[in-house]
């Protein structure tokens, strides 16, 4: 559990300009406690505080209702208990940065856990987002693959029928990937696709789990060369693609005699429902024993695994 103090601030126009008291805040896991400590707020007639936490994304202050501090003046002592699923989402639990009391009159007031100013007064409060559209992933996914087919037709010249091309198991160059929604793989990383992947790319360990016995094998995407062809579209998947840009690796789980591509991932009811309109089905929790992870390429405060669908090497 993580303990520190903050001070409690009143803002105006985007900047402090008065201490009005401080937070003490226990931090942990699964839930948090924010004691909430303030003098001299001075709200004339409006005697109540509305309590948000918040975090930041793109410059914008997201805040999150958390209940209200009735009959406020002088002083304030009230404690807040928050877990993740005060948080709209269980996932942004962790980036929680701070609490934001405000009155009727649009006056506030914050504590930031880093202790640097944010402009709490442009808070937008989180209304939640809708349920997947299925049909729209769906849709998109159709589109991925009629652009792939006709990638590998003008590669190949010979019109194949299948998506990808057979599985014969020859080599070539694998397509670049052609996607408005991700970010362009570096050249260097074009480059070197179709060589083999370095033993530090490719580590390769022993291991057991809830599935049974399985092997793990960390790799990057340009080692989706070395499966059959056919499954190079891959590549050009947008759900693969937005675990690897999050992760920055891959996994190939080998259980007995069936080899699986995983993309790293949270799992949660609702990413269950893209990851399979996108083909990745299975979901399956890989132990820090199966496989050796950096801080970047996990999360440790929530439930990482690796979304899988069946491949032929």
């Amino acid at each position: 559990m993580k303990r520190f103090i903050r001070y409690l601030y009143e803002y105006q126009d985007g900047k402090r300009v008065r201490n009005v008291g401080f937070v003490k805040v226990e931090q942990a896991d699964s839930s948090t406690v924010v004691h909430i400590h303030g003098k001299g707020l001075h709200l004339a007639e409006d005697k109540k505080l509305k309590v948000y936490i918040f975090y930041v994304k793109g410059g914008q202050c997201i805040g999150f209702w958390q209940g209200a501090i009735e009959h406020v003046n002088p002083a304030v002592n009230y404690r807040l208990t928050f877990t993740p699923e005060d948080t709209g989402r269980a996932s942004d639990y962790p980036l929680i940065e701070g609490v934001i009391l405000e009155n009727a009159g649009r006056r506030r007031f914050a504590a930031v856990w880093d202790d640097m100013p944010v402009d709490v007064e442009k808070m937008q409060v989180w209304k939640g987002e809708p349920e997947p559209d299925l049909a729209q992933l769906a849709a998109q996914k159709a589109r991925e693959e009629r652009e792939e087919q006709d990638n590998d037709k003008e590669m190949d010249g010979a019109g194949e029928n299948e998506p990808g091309g057979s599985c014969s198991g020859e080599k070539a160059e694998m397509p670049a990937p052609v996607t408005e929604e991700t970010p362009e793989p570096e050249e260097e990383e074009m480059q070197e696709i179709r060589q083999p992947p370095s033993r530090e790319e490719r580590e390769e360990e022993p291991a057991s789990g809830e599935q049974g016995q399985l092997r793990c094998i960390k790799i990057q995407r340009r080692d989706i060369a070395q499966l059959k062809r056919c499954e190079w579209r891959l590549a050009n998947n947008s759900f693969l693609l937005h675990g690897y840009y999050s992760y920055h690796h891959l996994l190939l789980i080998l259980e007995e005699d069936q080899c699986w591509l995983g993309v790293p991932g949270i799992y949660h009811p609702r990413e269950a429902q893209a990851a399979e309109a996108f083909g990745f089905p299975r979901f399956i929790r890989a132990d820090e024993e199966d496989v050796e992870l950096t801080e970047e390429e996990t999360n440790r405060e929530e439930d990482f695994g690796y979304w899988c669908r069946p491949v032929r090497r």
